[in-house]
């Protein structure tokens, strides 16, 4: 369908021939080809997670479905319906529309099956509200479509419908980059159970990733400076971020020639292991060639300021080319969100850094006047990075009588006249204050003047102290390396250094700036924070606090602290006003397996003692359970032995803590104990709170097709009820009570029989025209005397008992209750005699010749022969066994309708309803009374169509082969099943508990034991599938049998022919009870 419908190249086949996900790549479309539910090789929770994936990421999903095959729509639905509350219902990935494709459907049932599949949708969509899977996760809406078969035209023109239908939709992704990306994010939070936001792990990964190449942006202005350079991108539309040229005109307003530098990228502005004298040398050179070189200005302060905008103008470009990079990247998701302003602020404390760096000095250097040229917050002396020499030629001209004129001998930026040394020009004595700070060292007076007093011509000389700027800051000791400006004459006791603002480092952790205070000892009053939480919060300039509580997020909520078992945190706001928790749940990573043996298998999983639970979902693992109950440790012995539905104390010890008591505990309570909301279904919640006992009976375990998985049976009541007497009527007189007390709405497969014969022996069973087979059991011995209609029915009596004790000798277990059986035989014309009564099925030869010893004669009454069948109940009566009456007769009499009344009231009062069975051997026209007969027993059972329970029946069989078939098949109605591995705990028995019961304890899994008592099977598996795989065809086999007249007609000519045949007999006789299991299903 794929191929036709977007052109894809995918094998097909009319078997399930997809495992896993196959991806094909179309210049529009990606088409994804998932593998079918229910396969084989996958467990619910691989299904399940299949499934969500498969929702999550495509924009249109086909689901086909073959009607004809899986008529079960609420199990497939149920499906859908488990993920639903896994993933948050996102409305930023929840685009798909979910197109249900019901395969192979002829044109006049396409009403009646779509009805079918809306009414059992209404259903769910009722039960769960506003959980439902439509509602949750597909906002593209519905359509359930039936297909026609692949040859008729229609199939293409439907085809047409879902390709204009997709071509409407809206694009989900921008491009493959993005549907990249959001794939193997889906991939990771389905292997991880995060069922968290997707768009919201898209923020965190978004911002991850730029946060991670932050220092390289900042640094070079690229993503990747080796061995490639890359850009900065736009990750969604894959253009570069615009690298603007700079003008040298737009920076500095009195440069009057343009001048346009070169782009940002790939210019090195900050490396925390280079010094900003090398990191700075190459700007600081181009801007002395293209604006001015130092030595020749006259005004160092306006050149380092000129200096000071040329570097800010580069800073700033890089910084608002890293900003325009992280807002272009982060766009397409809400600006409030946590994830994205915590990544702003890293992205302006990593940008601080090149402001702080990039902010020149701007002291006076150590060896000269000029302007230091480093870093602000650098600790070495204050260098101008010149020679400092001043390179101005001298002042005096004319001494030097148009010689070439000196430079003068002076250090650069000094005050005054330039004076060389070549000439002397001024006094040249030194300075009366030479040791103090910005002195010239020499007096600069005329030669001879009159006052002793040498002075230079700087006009402050400072008093050059250490300045007395010292504190104890968050960040450690600062003290001030810069020395006093104040006039050495003016009276001090506080050294003040030419700063300024503060320089002291912003005390709010993680924040490079300097402080922003004009007050240089402002720190003096500063009190030092204690601690600081991590709040999204923006500090106003000058401030160390902000307004209001601290908050991670001005417009969100804190999360509540509390754990479900499965250690994933409650979702639900900090104070909530729901009742229960809740979450998303998760893998039960802290848990582990135990059990009685220390192996077992779980899942299809074979484990040991101690092996991880990290597979099992929290949320999936009672699901995958059915009906169950947990385990957990005793709170009040007194409280949990009082009756009650939804607890019952354990009496012996359970590992682990053996010594400690335990209870079994109802789903229900097990999560009111979790203090967490129930994440099963309305309808999974109720099952959950019935009995898990189920009926031992094989037919509910074993299916004869393995496409068909068998019904299971289980106990009609409420979990922990009250234990029923087996010897009472079962509720509602329907199915059985188990002998520990239990309620089955299904047959007994316990149950043991009297069965009673009641054969008509009338004159008419002489006739020749039905006789005994010669291919089954004692023909031989028939045809000496019985070679008529009463050898043949003969025949079929004894091939029932056989067939009713090789139903049961597959499971040597079972001997017991095959034996519990027993018979009886009443023959009638006109009286009515008792060849035995009452016997049990030990000694099949007996019995076989006390009847051989009868005949046939004399006329018809059936109320002789019915009343007297009744005498033998009353007479032999046991209320653990069913009554089961087998009447046959080849003629015509009237029905013993009061008599049978009677018996059968008789029996329903004693909580023992009669099983009647009426077989007609002979015309058609004689079947008015059987039919009666068998309508009047069946009146004294309620109605229920249930397959499983025992129903009266009249048959009507033509010949001697359909009389052996029809007695067969009551044999087999009425077998003694080998008894599954019961799925409980037997409070008789040691603790030993099924397979399937598994719970949750303290952090732990119990995997509880099969029980022994019964796993005992004396054959090998080889020869039970073989019993089986005959049992199952044996029907069929019989059905297609020719009539007795091709068998007589067809004569065995030779002793090894008739050596074969007597072998095929003997093992369809003595091999039943297999199933066939040769399918092939999906």
């Amino acid at each position: 369908m794929l191929n036709h419908l977007v052109g894809t190249t995918f094998d097909g086949s009319a078997m399930r021939c997809t495992e896993g996900v196959w991806m094909s790549l179309e210049y529009i479309y990606v088409a994804l080809d998932f593998e079918g539910l229910k396969s084989l090789e996958r467990t619910p929770q691989e299904d399940m997670f299949l499934m969500l994936f498969n929702t999550v990421v495509s924009s249109l999903i086909l689901f086909k479905n073959q009607f004809t095959i899986n008529r079960d729509v609420s199990t497939m639905f149920q499906k859908f319906q488990d993920g639903a509350k896994l993933f948050e219902s996102d409305p930023e990935i929840f685009q798909a529309r979910l197109w249900i494709i019901i395969k192979d459907v002829p044109q006049v049932d396409e009403n009646d099956i779509k009805r079918e599949f809306q009414l059992k949708l209404s259903q769910l969509v009722k039960a769960e509200g506003e959980d439902n899977f439509i509602t949750r996760m597909y906002k593209g809406g519905m359509n359930i479509t039936p297909w026609p078969v692949f040859n008729d035209i229609a199939w293409f023109k439907n085809l047409a419908k879902i390709k204009k239908s997709l071509d409407k939709q809206k694009t989900k992704y921008e491009n493959a980059k993005t549907f990249l990306q959001n794939t193997k994010v889906i991939m990771a939070k389905l292997k991880i159970c995060d069922w968290g936001s997707l768009n919201e792990n898209l923020i965190q990964i978004r911002v991850a990733m730029l946060k991670r190449l932050f220092p390289i942006a900042v640094s070079y202005g690229l993503e990747q400076k080796d061995p490639n350079i890359e850009c900065l991108m736009n990750y969604d539309s894959g253009e570069q971020i615009n690298d603007s040229i700079i003008d040298l005109c737009d920076i500095l307003k009195d440069f009057k020639n343009s001048s346009k530098m070169y782009p940002d990228s790939d210019i090195l502005l900050y490396d925390e292991h280079t010094s900003f004298k090398r990191l700075s040398e190459k700007l600081r050179c181009d801007f002395e060639e293209i604006v001015q070189p130092r030595r020749e200005s006259s005004d160092d302060n306006k050149w380092v300021s000129n200096l000071n905008k040329f570097f800010e103008g580069i800073i700033e470009r890089r910084k608002s080319r890293v900003r325009d990079w992280y807002e272009q990247n982060t766009a397409k998701f809400h600006q409030d969100n946590s994830d994205i302003v915590n990544g702003k602020y890293v992205m302006e404390q990593e940008i601080s850094k090149l402001t702080l760096l990039w902010t020149l000095c701007g002291s006076i250097c150590h060896l000269c006047s000029l302007k230091c040229v480093k870093s602000r917050n650098h600790k070495e002396d204050h260098e101008c990075l010149t020679d400092h020499k001043c390179h101005f030629p001298c002042h005096f001209v004319e001494a030097h009588n148009g010689n070439l004129i000196p430079e003068c001998s002076h250090k650069a930026g000094h005050e005054g006249k330039h004076v060389c040394d070549k000439i002397s020009h001024s006094c040249g004595e030194p300075c009366i204050l030479i040791d103090k700070r910005n002195c010239q060292k020499v007096c600069s007076k005329k030669i001879g003047h009159n006052d002793d007093e040498h002075l230079c011509q700087s006009r402050n000389h400072y008093c050059g102290e250490d300045c007395s700027l010292s504190k104890h800051i968050t960040k450690g000791n600062y003290h001030c390396p810069n020395k006093c400006i104040k006039p050495y004459e003016e009276e001090h006791d506080l050294h003040r250094c030419e700063n300024i603002g503060c320089p002291i480092q912003c005390p709010v952790p993680n924040c490079k700036e300097r402080c922003q205070s004009d007050d240089n000892f402002h720190a003096f009053s500063y009190i030092q924070l204690s601690e600081t939480l991590k709040c999204n919060k923006k500090i106003p300039p000058n401030e160390f606090k902000h307004t209001g509580k601290h908050t991670h997020n001005e417009n969100g909520f804190h999360y509540r602290d509390a754990k479900c078992r499965c250690e994933y945190y409650c979702t639900l706001s900090y104070k909530h006003k729901q009742k229960d928790h809740d979450t998303r749940h998760g893998n039960m990573t802290q848990t582990e397996f135990t059990g009685e043996d220390n192996e077992f298998e779980y899942l299809g999983h074979k484990l040991r003692v101690g092996d991880q639970g990290t597979f099992v979902l929290c949320n999936l693992f009672c699901k995958e359970l059915g009906r169950h109950r947990h385990i957990d440790y005793c709170q009040n012995e007194e409280i949990c032995k009082i009756e009650n539905q939804n607890i019952q104390h354990i009496n012996e010890k359970v590992s682990p803590n053996p010594d400690r008591s335990k209870d079994f505990i109802s789903h229900k309570l097990y999560w009111e104990r979790t203090g967490f909301k129930d994440p099963y279904s309305v309808q999974e919640q109720q099952e959950f709170t019935k009995c898990d006992y189920e009926c031992p009976d094989e037919k509910h375990h074993k299916s004869e097709s393995t496409s068909v998985p068998p019904t299971k049976s289980f106990c009609e009541l409420q979990l922990f009820h009250t234990l029923l007497n087996p010897k009472l009527k079962p509720p509602s007189d329907n199915g059985y009570v188990s002998l520990d007390g239990h309620h089955f709405n299904c047959e007994d497969p316990n149950a043991a029989f009297h069965i009673i014969f009641v054969l008509d022996r009338s004159d008419s069973m002489r006739a020749q025209d039905k006789k005994p087979i010669s291919r089954y059991p004692i023909y031989n011995d028939l045809i000496k005397e019985h070679d008529n209609r009463i050898g043949a029915v003969y025949q079929a009596v004894y091939y029932f008992v056989e067939t009713r004790i090789n139903s049961v000798r597959t499971n040597h277990n079972q001997m017991s209750l095959a034996m519990r059986d027993n018979i009886s035989l009443i023959l009638f014309n006109t009286k009515v005699i008792i060849p035995f009564e009452n016997r049990d099925l030990t000694d099949l030869t007996v019995l076989l010749d006390i009847m051989l010893k009868q005949n046939a004669y004399g006329g018809t009454s059936y109320d002789l022969a019915i009343q007297k069948a009744g005498s033998l109940i009353e007479t032999h009566f046991d209320p653990t066994k069913v009554n089961i009456i087998i009447f046959l007769s080849d003629g015509e009499c009237g029905a013993p309708m009061k008599q049978l009344r009677a018996i059968c009231e008789q029996n329903k009062a004693k909580g023992s309803p009669l099983y009647l069975y009426t077989v007609l051997f002979g015309s058609d026209n004689n079947s008015g009374s059987l039919k009666k007969m068998a309508n009047i027993a069946q009146s004294y059972h309620l109605t229920n169509t249930s397959s499983d329970v025992l129903q009266c029946q009249f048959t009507h069989t033509i010949n001697e082969i359909k009389l052996i078939d029809h007695f067969n098949e009551i044999a087999e109605s009425l077998r003694k099943h080998k008894p599954s591995l019961l799925k409980k705990y037997e409070w008789w028995n040691n603790i030993n508990l099924s397979a399937d019961h598994y719970t949750l304890i303290d952090l732990q899994i119990f995997f509880l034991k099969k029980l022994k008592f019964i796993s005992t099977i004396p054959r090998s598996k080889e020869e039970h599938e073989e019993l089986d795989e005959l049992n199952n065809k044996f029907s069929e086999r019989l059905d297609k049998m020719k009539d007795k007249e091709d068998y007589i007609s067809k004569e065995v000519t030779t002793s090894e022919e008739k050596d074969k045949f007597n072998e095929n007999k003997k093992r369809v006789v003595t091999t039943q009870g297999r199933r066939e299991d040769d399918s092939d299903s999906e």
